[in-house]
């Protein structure tokens, strides 16, 4: 009878390890599963026409009118002079910092939390659709998340005089500014805690504590400022002009908010949203009990955040998307008391061994309430397209609503009957915009491989979501020229699909296409007569001259 509840703390405390080892096991399938496939799109393009157009002054001393990543846009330049750059090379970054948020949460904060609530926060990590989707995305918002949640607690740790606290000084300093340079919008979380910790001292009645304090800041303030001047001040003073154009552009709605909270829990259902929200306050309470320093500075920190990035009102603010990225580095601490406030829910299961499984099941159906499961079958290759991302609600995504309504070519029907993954599809002209990307639903419905046919120079010169066959570093898989086509190289293709009008979303846009009709003879010349034609598309079959 005296062993029993030391076995049963045993059995939960083995839980919670199995919970949390399981968890980040899926975080890592999800983050990784198809993402050698994937093809770029939308803003991940903003980084690739910068490279193709600039040097390194121009990278350093500009954030461009589409704002790319400065650190990021170096790394894939360096690489594409130095091999050639690829999908998979532009992705890693992302992938790696979306698996070490899984690992340094829960460690950083491994004496702040009890072991169910790291297990749970650590299943939620795994399965949130945000942080999962931008793990997978060209663009810097995982790494910035992470060095986010890193520098704060950081900062509390060296402020606090914590053990070696000019270790975690220096790491608050190195991983402000690299998130800064990376991308502006992470500098209001990362820099509140100065204006938390000055309120906080102000407040202190000893003169010694209140002085000793104020240096810490000051030092602490100087170590930060200085890098970060050096590295956004000529960027800055280029794009000034730009930069004041895209502040003040647009706001928040309480509509917007509404949404933006729905998919920063990546979910559709209200209900769900509801749970979700009254969980985390009871998370908050609960942690509030054993530290309410830490949820004090945590909530400063992200109501400040939220409040300081929607009065800025930049630019298309008003999407869920666009904010709830933005509020990124919010997330994990968000998810952590929710993860608190699940502990505290299923805290009157007896015997307690049950709790991690308790936990698990409820990780489980919150992530079959989400979007990924709509967008994990095989292949798909563009599960960042707005189409799964824009919004988690399909009645409110207009990238759903408002395609055309077009019935699909029975081309694609046909390739249906094939075995799934066994041709592989050149699809051409194309824009990099999700608003003129139909492949996603066409390839929900053949189920093969696509690549991107790039056109120029054989149906006019573009650069805008291509470039020239040679001379760019640019050693992508699944984009390839047509002029190459031409030549002879079939790049292992099928198929070669040529798009006559561009797919627009909504269908009275306006968008740029290449006069595909004028170049149809060049391409039949040398690739023989179409094996399907209807009024959308022209079709080569390219088995022949494989």
């Amino acid at each position: 009878m005296h062993h029993a509840p030391r076995t049963g703390a045993s059995a939960f405390n083995v839980g919670c390890v199995l919970l949390a080892a399981a968890s980040i096991g899926a975080g890592i399938y999800l983050r990784a599963t198809q993402l050698s496939t994937q093809i770029l799109l939308d803003d991940e393009w903003h980084a690739i026409h910068k490279l193709l157009h600039s040097d390194v002054k121009g990278i350093v001393t500009s954030f461009g009118v589409a704002d790319y990543s400065i650190p990021l846009t170096l790394y894939y330049r360096f690489l594409a002079l130095h091999g050639g750059l690829t999908e998979w090379q532009m992705h890693l970054p992302m992938l790696l910092a979306g698996i070490a948020l899984l690992v340094a949460c829960p460690w950083l904060l491994r004496r702040d939390a009890q072991p169910a609530a790291l297990a749970a926060w650590v299943a939620l990590l795994a399965i949130s659709p945000l942080l999962v989707y931008l793990s997978r995305t060209a663009r810097p918002y995982a790494i910035t998340c992470l060095l986010a949640f890193v520098a704060v607690i950081a900062f509390r740790n060296a402020f606090n005089a914590r053990s070696h606290a000019k270790a975690w000084g220096s790491t608050y300093a190195v991983c402000t500014v690299l998130a800064g340079w990376l991308h502006l919008v992470t500098l209001p979380f990362t820099l509140l805690p100065f204006a938390y910790y000055a309120l906080a001292a102000l407040r202190w009645r000893h003169d010694e504590r209140r002085a000793q304090a104020i240096r810490r800041l000051v030092y602490l303030g100087a170590a930060t400022a200085i890098p970060l001047a050096v590295v956004l001040a000529p960027p800055f003073a280029a794009s000034a002009t730009q930069l004041a154009l895209k502040a003040g552009a647009d706001g928040i709605t309480p509509q917007s908010t509404y949404r933006t909270a729905l998919m920063f829990f990546g979910i559709a259902s209200p209900a769900l949203l509801g749970a979700c929200v009254a969980l985390c306050a009871l998370g908050m309470v609960r942690h509030a009990r054993r530290d309410v320093s830490f949820v004090g500075y945590v909530g400063f920190l992200c109501a400040g955040t939220a409040v300081a990035i929607a009065a800025a009102r930049p630019q298309w603010i008003q999407h869920p998307l666009v904010y709830a990225r933005y509020l990124l580095p919010v997330l994990p601490f968000a998810l952590l008391f929710v993860a608190e406030g699940a502990v505290a829910l299923v805290g009157w299961l007896r015997p307690a061994a049950f709790a991690p499984a308790a936990l698990a099941l409820g990780a489980v159906l919150l992530y079959g309430a989400g979007p990924i499961p709509g967008y994990l079958y095989r292949p798909n290759q563009f599960m960042g397209h707005a189409r799964f991302q824009f919004d988690y609600d399909p009645a409110h995504n207009p990238y759903v609503q408002e395609i055309p309504r077009d019935p699909i070519p029975a081309f694609y029907r046909s390739l249906a009957q094939q075995p799934p993954a066994s041709l592989t599809l050149i699809e051409a002209p194309w824009r990099l915009e999700s608003n003129f990307i139909p492949f996603p639903w066409y390839q929900q419905v053949h189920r093969q491989y696509i690549r991107i046919g790039l056109v120029t120079p054989v149906c006019g010169v573009r650069d805008f979501g291509e470039y020239p066959a040679a001379g760019t570093g640019l050693d992508f898989r699944y984009f390839v020229h047509l002029s190459e086509i031409l030549a002879g190289r079939t790049y292992g293709a099928d198929y070669l699909v040529m798009h006559l009008t561009p797919w627009k979303t909504p269908p009275d846009a306006a968008v740029e296409w290449p006069d595909v009709a004028a170049c149809l003879p060049t391409i039949a010349a040398k690739l023989g007569a179409p094996s399907y034609r209807d009024d959308s598309i022209v079709v080569f079959d390219l088995r022949a001259s494989r």
